[in-house]
């Protein structure tokens, strides 16, 4: 029987070549597009979930009320997860870590940054990351020893063992190779190739006691018997009874969900990552739906073509289980079709894909599991897409067929045709200016005014041997003609590494504890940022010795402090005291879609980690880095010149919404390519079945142009409807999309029209090609046997 339903589909196939290139096209486009999505969104999903003890692995975070608002962060001080240990059964492990910049590792004339972190040996305990050689969890227990990934290693020492060789670290500490692991996974959400004992931080004094001091991520391990919502219950009050701080709430998140749902709101978790993955699913169904509506309608099309075949069959005695089986086999052997050709285009574009969405993406083609959901998927889109068709052709009745008597209308007068065509093209215009509202804010986001010259600067990490020729690398570069101005700063001008609630000045209610961002320079930093001075003068300790206490303030920061005249005003921060000599301009450091932040820039009480250099407007790059490089090289022979541009950095920013962007206008190019491909099978099929109504009316003296306007009038008004739908659609998506940027652009209505008129003209031309032609048919062809 089987062999009997593929023979018989293969004939309806061959019988029609074009509507069969339309299902097969159609619904391999859409199958490859929902393929692509769906490994996407399956890698998504295992970030940091393949730990052998998952379900026991949390991230510590904390909530703090002020003036009514409640924030949420995951930084903790030094002596936290000790505490957490010593003071909780339930706690089987803690590791703190770090993330700070890229530390320079050296072994002989080898050098190169990478991702390094300090942690507790607890960290291996926790998550599963496989040794290749040696014990990591023992090689952290000492102050001395480094543990690497196997990469790391590789370019280190080649194919030479590494165990117990010395890697120096930021020209400044040497430590032994304790332990070699294998490369992080790309599933994981850490980033780190090299893991140093957090021991040594210790040892140098770089921890304090102080719980205030947040600078390390607590990770810790419950044990099997713990509940997680009743730990939680005992462990709010943690920070606030064990030290002086007030308002802090302390909670323990699920790493499995880490990923997915970090974004909080009121001290709750509000989603995250998962809502773009949750988009991205959506889209993938709707474009393998479009595809399916194409199947749909084609077949129903043909259902006039097909009647009398059922009729025959009916009357041979061929029930209606047997004719839905048929129909349905027929379904299925079109998907099957379909899926080869979409796997055909995913492995032909799968690494192009990778680069799209920024991951090394696993290749679902080389794991035995994809290909038994391949079959799960090829039947069930087979049957989804299938069943109405089927359904429709085994219900007609023989002496309806062979009187013509057929109903092809529902009793509201809309063909379902008609319906799934509007359901089509309200979803490509809902995308299209969905599209175009998503590019509409990154532009707007780009263009914002950050309050500083992001051009023609760049930034150095300071490494041991330009700290200690600070001053005389600092004025051979001004000597240099290219160069315009040098700052070094705690943090580079993208990032802040430090903020506080703890500012003190006069005048100040002791409850208002408003979050301050800080910055550390040594000089002129207004005018090597390019920020513009609205009073008094920038930083220079060089010129003014009291100006390691000295600060500047954006205008943010006056308005926070609520200073009518800002300068000379004294700001407290821990044991300091700074006087404010200058403001300038808002100006942005870190995300471009969020508020500005008020921030203050002291004079060098903290390490200066970075040089900033800026060039002259006219200067050559390639020649200027390379005499910059020269001097570099005279003050920090060790280390390689590895600079970074400010206006890259912050280009960086944007990469994630800009692949979201690209990803959308991929999918929505697609279900537009989709939608018109089954537009034209329709209006191929209209043109020929009317092709006797039309010769009749051009020997009636009908134009082209009136038969093209015969044909298309019925599809634009379905589009028509279809732009009606989705404009309300579009607005109150995007509307609630705009709202989670605190920096955002307003709709624009005249997208709308844009949209509209652009899909209109795109269903037109699809249309019209078919409408021209069965135009431009001789009336004497078709009405020769007439």
């Amino acid at each position: 029987m089987w062999k009997n339903y593929i023979k018989i589909a293969w004939r309806n196939i061959s019988r029609s070549k074009g509507y069969a290139f339309i299902n097969i096209a159609g619904l391999g486009i859409g199958m490859a597009a929902s393929i692509l999505i769906l490994i996407w969104v399956q890698f998504e999903l295992s970030v940091d979930r393949f730990h052998e003890n998952s379900n026991r692995i949390y991230a510590v975070w904390r909530n703090a009320t002020m003036q009514g608002q409640v924030s949420t962060w995951d930084y903790t001080p030094a002596p936290y997860a000790p505490a957490m240990k010593a003071q909780f059964p339930e706690v089987e492990e803690v590791a703190r870590i770090t993330e700070w910049d890229q530390q320079l590792l050296t072994v002989g004339e080898n050098n190169f940054y990478e991702e390094a972190t300090f942690t507790d040996p607890g960290f291996f305990e926790i998550f599963s990351f496989e040794a290749l050689i040696g014990d990591p969890i023992i090689a952290l227990t000492e102050p001395g020893n480094i543990v690497l990934t196997e990469s790391v290693a590789l370019k280190l020492f080649g194919q030479t063992s590494a165990l117990g060789k010395i890697v120096t670290v930021s020209k400044q500490w040497d430590f032994a190779v304790g332990a070699v692991i294998k490369d992080l996974p790309e599933n994981t959400a850490f980033p780190f190739t090299a893991f140093l004992p957090f021991k040594k931080l210790e040892a140098e004094g770089w921890t304090d006691a102080y719980w205030g001091n947040n600078s390390y991520r607590t990770f810790a391990l419950l044990n099997e018997h713990a509940d997680h919502a009743a730990f939680n219950q005992k462990f709010a009050d943690f920070t606030t009874s064990n030290s002086d701080l007030e308002d802090i709430s302390d909670f323990l998140f699920p790493i499995r969900d880490l990923h997915l749902y970090s974004k909080f709101e009121n001290g709750k978790s509000v989603g995250g990552k998962i809502e773009m993955i949750r988009m991205f699913g959506i889209v993938s169904i709707i474009v393998l739906v479009l595809a399916a509506i194409n199947f749909v309608n084609l077949s129903t099309a043909q259902s006039d073509q097909r009647s009398k075949e059922v009729g025959i069959r009916k009357i041979s005695g061929a029930g209606k289980g047997m004719l839905i089986g048929q129909f349905l086999a027929e379904s299925v052997f079109i998907a099957l079709t379909a899926y080869l050709l979409a796997i055909t285009i995913v492995s032909l574009s799968f690494s192009w894909f990778k680069g799209l969405v920024g991951q090394e993406l696993p290749n679902p083609l080389t794991q035995p599991y994809f290909w038994g959901i391949s079959a799960v998927y090829i039947f069930v889109t087979g049957i989804l897409a299938g069943s109405y068709p089927a359904f429709l052709l085994s219900a007609y009745q023989p002496t309806a067929v062979f009187k013509s008597q057929m109903r092809t209308r529902s009793n509201l007068g809309w063909k379902p045709r008609e319906v799934l065509v509007v359901f089509q093209f309200a979803v490509v215009v809902t995308l299209i200016s969905c599209v175009w509202i998503v590019q509409d804010q990154m532009r707007f986001v780009q263009n914002r005014d950050l309050g500083m010259d992001k051009e023609n600067l760049i930034f150095h990490p300071v490494t041991q041997s330009i700290r200690k020729n600070k001053t005389a690398l600092r004025l051979e570069l001004l000597a240099l003609p290219e160069v315009a101005e040098v700052s070094y700063t705690f943090s580079p001008l993208t990032s802040i590494y430090s903020n506080t609630d703890g500012m003190e000045w006069q005048g100040k209610d002791p409850e208002y504890m408003p979050n301050i961002s800080r910055m550390g320079t040594d000089a002129n930093l207004v005018k090597t940022a390019g920020m513009e001075l609205i009073a008094g003068r920038d930083i220079d300790i060089y010129s003014y010795a009291s100006d390691s206490l000295s600060a500047i303030v954006n205008e943010k920061a006056v308005e926070v402090m609520g200073f009518e005249d800002p300068i000379g005003q004294v700001v407290k921060d821990d044991a300091y005291s700074f006087t404010i000599v200058g403001v300038v301009k808002d100006f942005i450091v870190e995300s471009p879609f969020d508020e500005v932040s008020p921030i203050m820039v002291m004079g060098p009480k903290r390490d200066l980690n970075f040089i900033h250099i800026r060039f002259e407007e006219a200067a050559d790059y390639l020649n200027s880095l390379a005499r910059v490089e020269t001097v570099f090289n005279k003050f920090n022979p060790d280390s390689p010149f590895e600079y970074r541009f400010v206006d890259q950095e912050h280009a960086r920013k944007f990469i994630s919404h800009e692949r979201t962007g690209r990803l959308t206008s991929l999918f929505t190019g697609l279900a537009g390519i989709i939608s018109c491909m089954g537009l034209f099978g329709l209006a191929t099929y209209i043109a020929e079945r009317r092709k006797k109504e039309i010769s009749v009316r051009k020997v009636l003296g009908a134009s082209i142009g009136s038969v093209v306007a015969l044909i298309s009038s019925e599809f634009t008004k379905l589009v028509l409807i279809s732009v009606i739908i989705g404009i309300p659609l579009t607005w109150y998506f995007m509307s609630d999309w705009l709202e989670t940027f605190a920096y955002r652009t307003t709709i624009d209505w005249s997208l709308f029209v844009w949209t509209g008129g652009m899909t209109l003209l795109i269903a037109l031309l699809t249309v019209s090609t078919q409408a021209i032609k069965a135009g431009l048919v001789n009336p004497a062809e078709t009405l020769k046997s007439e």
